[in-house]
């Protein structure tokens, strides 16, 4: 892992443990074990580390998806599920977290322009009310997973979209 993946992955677990409050560039420096200008070499302000964290976790989750498309009905949708379920382990949430910790204008438009991304691949998989089901499943499962509450019910709402996955990919298009 390189510095600058060694500096996000760290402001994320300090997001998650401490709040967003507590997270400032001297406290990232400290926790690393490096100086305040060697944070300011990759992120010139709070903000843009924020903004950083948060492209970084919607591309991996999209990298996830991709990795999970396959052939057959509703393609988009099923990877999505399976891209989801990949966070399961609570070491993978880590980045994902910052999305609900950022007031920060540029990423939350970050966001809507991933959502009005996966709403146009959602759409392409049809009107199905199976597929908005499912995604309001998976997004609320994801929501769980990165607030931490999901322990009780993880593996049994893990199974309930696998379940949900197989009846789409079953149905067929």
């Amino acid at each position: 892992m390189n510095k600058k993946q060694l500096l996000l992955e760290t402001a994320a677990y300090m997001i998650r443990e401490d709040g967003i409050q507590q997270l400032s560039l001297e406290r990232l420096a400290a926790r690393v074990g490096i100086t305040k200008a060697g944070v300011l070499y990759h992120f010139e302000t709070k903000d843009n580390l924020l903004r950083q964290m948060n492209e970084l976790a919607i591309t991996e989750f999209e990298t996830r998806i991709h990795h999970h498309m396959t052939d057959g009905p509703y393609p988009f949708t099923r990877a999505y599920a399976q891209a989801t379920l990949d966070y399961m382990d609570a070491a993978r949430i880590g980045l994902s977290a910052v999305f609900i910790s950022s007031q920060e204008d540029a990423s939350g438009e970050l966001w809507n322009e991933a959502a009005r991304r996966w709403d146009e691949r959602f759409l392409a998989d049809g009107a199905d009310p199976r597929v908005l089901e499912l995604r309001l499943l998976c997004d609320g499962f994801w929501f769980a997973l990165t607030y931490g509450y999901s322990d009780a019910f993880k593996d049994e709402a893990a199974r309930l979209l696998r379940q949900k996955c197989d009846t789409l990919e079953q149905a067929g298009g």
